[in-house]
């Protein structure tokens, strides 16, 4: 009777092996058949007053920051356009964000507008604005780059 429940527990050590061993292998397979997916292209991250290009606007002046995003290859999902205040000595902070649902085919593109109005000058901790935007599919950033211009200063 003994070595019958000895038999038992070697057979049932060795049913769980073979499954944890069918395990490991699943779990590495379906990790080669993960499709890393590339995020759109920035074309084009440009401000706007009154349907012409600025890079300079007053306080409470209606902006509009306008990017082109092309997809490189099918993208379905969100995109984050964030309207950031570069700040001197401080963390920057967000100043508008707007959500955009997009469903581009590769070699796509798609205009994004934010409208909105500055509320502080550029002068003592505050640079100026810039724009960000993030791809919440591929966990992607791209920031526009930290020179004036492109970014945006604000006068009185």
């Amino acid at each position: 009777m003994r070595r019958l429940n000895s038999l038992k527990g070697q057979g049932l050590i060795l049913i769980l092996l073979v499954l944890l061993g069918l395990v490991i292998v699943f779990v590495a397979l379906s990790g080669v058949s993960v499709r890393v997916r590339s995020a759109p292209t920035v074309q084009e991250a440009v401000w706007q007053v009154s349907d012409q290009r600025v890079t300079a606007a007053r306080i409470g002046q209606e902006v509009e920051a306008v990017t082109v995003v092309k997809a490189v290859e099918e993208y379905v999902g969100s995109i984050v356009v964030k309207i950031r205040k570069d700040t001197r000595l401080w963390p920057d902070s967000d100043y508008q964000v707007s959500t955009f649902p997009v469903n581009l085919r590769g070699g796509e593109d798609k205009e994004l507008r934010i409208l909105f109005a500055p509320d502080e000058a550029s002068g003592g901790s505050l640079r100026g604005y810039f724009i960000e935007i993030e791809f919440q599919v591929t966990r992607t950033t791209w920031t526009m780059e930290n020179s004036y211009p492109p970014r945006l200063t604000v006068t009185t």
